[in-house]
């Protein structure tokens, strides 16, 4: 058989979310039956007074209960993530209306700068670091670098890492976790429950590509389990294979590269300030065949010769992809003089990640074994390797926008004797030299370097797991009681791998001369970096054009760079629970226990990274990357908690107007060896007035305490983009346009101002903060569970959920550190961690962490669900089953602030938009299945926080996609599933901008085919 069962020595009390699970089941009987009951059954009333068949643990309470949780609990099972196919957990919570964005993730470059490949879950977009996933109830180790440009300041959990075949499903409860587990439960936990006494052999490949032929995904998977000494014990394995193919934005460009239209900068005369332009966003400012200059700036400024070598026509030139000279094409002028639609200019949009390039390898043990019919031993390991690549990223960049002539990323200084000059395109050079009153000798040159530093990492992640534990039960008197005590180590290794540009040896190899001999070298007298590249002969380098750098060149002027991370997690808990006192609606359960947790946290940037230690002390970058600092840190907390289950009134007290009262509450104080004490509190309850009809309600104190990167980053450089409140588009935005315009002016901006840091970043400094003290939370859900007796298998739920966030730490960017300043008044604190230069152009800032952020969430969050056999209808009783899955989210209010700064909407950002929707329907007749699915997003804004007014084009339209799926079984043992995503191949909303790429996933990728084959015994 496959289906797993419970042998007929079961102990009464069984690990499951990592505490004990009441279980009076009858010997045999499928435990999957209490929450996946076969397609022509109904699923138990959750109100049943059937208790002890029906008593189950659920996430957010370590107590065994029949009710309705005070808490909405959203399920996602194993079989939903089959028939939609995921090879990603992390992926598969996004079809879930309440999940943003994964803080981390395989889409476009959310991965940060050294995690490629990781997911993290993240709830209703406060934040990853604000999500608790669990696995079986026990905390997971996390993979996320400490490093400050990691993608996320926490320890969240990567889900890429846990092989779908295993899960049973997949809980996800809103608010009142961090009573029950401890810190970052703040939006919610996600617990990962997996599969339980599996007794069978399964295998099945799969294989998935889109319709335009790309994005090839291939994996297997393998679950075999047995069960032995007659029942007493279980041992499984699985085993989990995933090869994904990467894409860049270019496999896209029409999408999100770089033809796909923008909204930038409107022209004049318009009434908006923001205008949608067509032919791709492209910077006239440098090209990656390289643009000429006869003086250190930028070459073309609203679609006119600025500082660019010209020909005798006046017409600004660039370097072709053979390397010769040729007119610069203009695209659409925009608003912007550094950028425009079309044309010769770079197009940005091409060169980034939208999907890694993965492979993993995944295997994990599950045991348990019944020492005594009352003690219970149960164990996992887990081992893992996970292979990823950021396969593009922004390239080396040489502009006057981000440093002078000469110095790492500024202008490059060329010779105008350079023997890959033409003898025509030297003269031309020559002679644009001499009309501008320059030198002649030299020359400057602006290139985006694709060719040379693609900007891509590898990533490889290593898991190491071991979960121990024991779990018993015993009688005193006519009470049971439970207890726990599991012990819980991980350990994660991530190391990064990637070819970086070496400066000192780039300018040595431009540098290039002809000798007596006529063959072009190095020029003699150069000093080569002290950090080894991949060659030490030096060769010269052929600059102009695209592509016609020799590999010898290459090889010279790059160097593999490498990072590594090092996360250890020790976790030990123990708990008693049982029955305490009889009430009239049974018996006040309780449980006491206490926990032990200790994290460490070290990253180490590698030699290249870290730069070239200086005399004065400093460090000195070998490439593009700022020198960047090692992080380590660790911490332990002591943990006490409580909780307490009420049955107050049950349906066979027959109480008028009362069919149940349930009451609950938990408590947990938590000592933390960095942050001191914190106290977090839970209580609520549900209430029936009549059977069917459930009324529920939870208030909850929870926290998050800092992050090891946020306590202990050393300050370290960094470069930003900003809305810059003075420049002209953003100056008529805040909470007081007038005190904005007001302050900026009496700093000496200049009216109609445009500021250069909105789209080329400056360079500043960031770090950690060891002050820090835990966020905290005050959360609370209130609403309802309708089951009409009259319409048997229906459930409808509604709830409205309540998160505000205090004391939240906030990493300010360069935008935060202005608005805070322009915003108040030019005494602000705020004021002197920037500057400006006498041009008010932002040139350096100071940033970091602190207490000062708030965020505000408010939403309705609904489900129903309706299981409907078709012999109701009148059919026969083989007609099959229909099953109808809606969860739906609105959201009211979003929004954050940092100090006393203006709100920042987060709401109708792409990522969230007021409404969304996932809608399910299957049906399922004997040997077939059929689902089919519609996502909804509704309309969002292209910026939610400037005036419609400012906008062409404000809204983005609503979206609705479609997937399906169709399972066929062969034989008894053999099924076959092929699945669509995307079937209509709808695209991406109008108009375009402002999309989030996670979110809109399928639009982008388009409609893609997956086949799955599966074989059991």
């Amino acid at each position: 058989m496959s289906e797993p069962t419970q042998g007929a020595h079961c102990a009464r009390f069984h690990l499951l979310l990592g505490v004990a699970l009441c279980s009076l089941m009858p010997a045999g009987t499928a435990l999957a039956q209490t929450t996946q009951p076969p397609a022509n059954q109904t699923a138990p009333d959750e109100t049943s007074d059937k208790a002890d068949a029906n008593t189950i643990v659920v996430t957010g309470s370590r107590i065994a209960t029949t009710v309705i949780t005070a808490q909405p609990i959203t399920r996602v099972t194993g079989d939903d993530i089959a028939k939609r196919g995921f090879t990603n957990l992390g992926m598969a919570l996004l079809d879930q209306p309440a999940f943003s964005s994964p803080g981390a993730g395989p889409v476009g470059s959310a991965s940060g700068s050294f995690g490629a490949g990781q997911t993290f879950a993240n709830l209703y977009d406060l934040g990853s670091q604000r999500t608790l996933t669990l696995v079986n109830g026990n905390r997971f180790v996390s993979p996320a670098s400490s490093s400050i440009f990691g993608a996320v300041a926490g320890s969240p959990v990567d889900l890429s890492q846990i092989a779908p075949a295993l899960v049973d499903r997949i809980e996800v409860v809103s608010v009142g976790g961090a009573p029950i587990y401890g810190s970052d439960a703040i939006a919610g936990t996600v617990n990962v429950i997996l599969k339980k006494n599996y007794q069978g052999f399964s295998v099945s490949g799969s294989q998935g590509i889109s319709g335009k032929g790309d994005g090839h995904d291939f994996n297997a998977s393998l679950l075999a389990g047995k069960n032995f000494a007659d029942g007493r014990g279980n041992i499984a394995v699985s085993v989990f294979y995933d090869r994904q193919d990467g894409m860049t934005y270019a496999d896209r460009s029409s999408q999100i590269g770089g033809t796909k239209p923008f909204t930038g900068t409107a022209l004049p005369g318009n009434g908006y300030t923001h205008q949608l332009f067509y032919g791709g966003q492209h910077y006239n400012i440098f090209t990656n065949t390289g643009i000429p200059l006869f003086a250190d700036d930028i070459p073309i400024y609203k679609g006119q010769p600025y500082a660019g070598i010209t020909n005798a026509a006046g017409q600004a030139l660039t370097f072709n992809n053979a390397g010769q000279l040729t007119p610069f094409i203009n695209g659409q002028l925009t608003g912007s003089g550094l950028v425009q639609a079309g044309g010769s200019g770079f197009a940005i949009g091409d060169y980034d990640n939208f999907l890694n390039d993965s492979e993993r390898l995944q295997g994990t043990l599950l045991a348990h074994y019944d020492i005594t019919d009352h003690i219970r031993f149960n164990g996992e390991v887990w081992l893992g390797r996970n292979f990823a690549t950021n396969v593009a990223a922004q390239p080396y960049y040489n502009t006057a926008q981000f440093n002078s002539a000469g110095q790492p990323n500024g202008n490059l200084i060329l010779s105008t004797a350079n023997p890959y000059l033409s003898a025509a395109d030297r003269q031309t050079i020559i002679n644009s030299l001499a009309a501008n009153g320059s030198p002649t000798d030299t020359f400057y040159l602006t290139r985006a370097n694709t060719d040379l530093s693609s900007g891509s990492y590898r990533t490889r992640t290593d898991l190491l797991r071991f979960v121990g534990g024991l779990t018993g039960d015993f009688n005193a008197g006519e009470r049971k009681f439970g207890w726990d005590l599991t012990v819980n180590y991980g350990r994660s290794t991530s190391s990064t791998a990637s070819r970086e540009l070496v400066n000192q040896n780039f300018y040595n190899a431009l540098n290039a001369v002809s000798n007596a001999n006529g063959q072009i070298t190095c020029a003699p007298g150069y000093t080569s970096a002290s950090y080894p590249t991949i060659s030490s002969t030096c060769a010269p380098l052929n600059i102009f054009g695209l592509g016609n750098a020799s590999q010898a060149a290459i090889n010279y002027i790059t160097a593999n760079a490498y990072t590594h991370q090092v996360n250890s997690q020790l976790d030990v808990q123990a708990d008693v629970k049982g029955d305490l006192i009889k009430l009239p609606g049974g018996y006040l359960k309780g449980v006491a226990g206490y926990e032990y947790r200790r994290e460490s946290a070290f990253f180490d940037p590698g030699a290249f990274f870290r730069g070239e230690l200086q005399s004065d002390g400093s460090y000195l970058e070998y490439g593009g990357s700022v020198p960047i600092t090692p992080v380590s840190g660790k911490f332990h907390t002591n943990e006490f908690f409580g909780e307490l289950n009420a049955p107050v009134i049950s349906p066979d007290n027959e109480v008028p107007f009362i069919s149940s009262l349930d009451l609950n509450a938990a408590v947990r104080y938590v000592k933390h060896s960095l942050t001191g004490g914190f106290t977090s509190y839970t209580g609520g309850g549900t209430y029936a007035p009549v059977k069917g009809l459930t009324i529920r309600g939870n208030f909850t104190r929870s926290f998050r305490a800092p992050a090891i990167t946020e306590l202990f980053a050393p300050n370290g450089s960094t470069f930003e983009l900003a809305n810059d409140p003075c420049d002209q588009r953003f100056i008529a935005q805040g909470n007081n346009p007038a005190a904005r315009a007001a302050n900026c002016a009496a700093a000496g901006v200049p009216a109609n101002f445009t500021s250069s840091v909105v789209d080329a970043t400056a360079k500043g400094t960031t770090g950690g903060n060891p002050n820090l003290q835990n966020e905290t939370a005050n959360s609370w859900t209130l609403g309802g569970v309708l089951q009409p007796q009259q319409l048997r298998g229906l459930q409808i739920s509604a709830d409205y959920v309540n998160i505000d966030i205090r004391n939240e730490i906030a990493s300010l960017s360069l935008t935060d550190l202005m608005s805070a300043c322009y915003d108040s008044s030019l005494s602000s604190p705020f004021c002197s961690t920037f500057t400006r230069n006498s041009a008010s152009q932002v040139t350096t800032f100071a940033a970091g962490n602190f207490n000062i952020g708030q965020e505000t969430f408010r939403a309705l969050q609904g489900n129903l669900k309706y299981n409907l056999p078709l012999e109701r209808l009148g059919l026969s009783a083989s007609a099959g089953v229909l099953d109808l899955n809606v969860n739906y989210l609105h959201t009211f209010r979003h929004y954050y602030r940092v100090g006393t700064g203006d709100l920042q909407q987060k709401l109708a950002l792409s990522q969230n938009p007021a409404n969304t929707f996932t809608a399910t329907a299957n049906y399922t007749r004997k040997s077939f299945n059929w689902m089919v699915q519609a996502i909804y997003y509704g309309s969002s804004k292209v910026n939610p926080n400037s005036p419609d007014s400012d906008y062409q084009y404000p809204i983005i339209h609503s979206y609705v996609t479609f997937n399906s799926s169709i399972g066929v079984d062969a034989t008894k043992n053999i099924n076959f599933r092929f699945l669509v995503n995307n079937v209509f191949n709808r695209g991406l909303p109008f108009p375009y901008s402002g999309l989030d790429y996670a979110r809109y996933y399928d639009a982008i990728m388009g409609r893609y085919f997956r086949v799955n084959a599966t074989v059991k015994f």
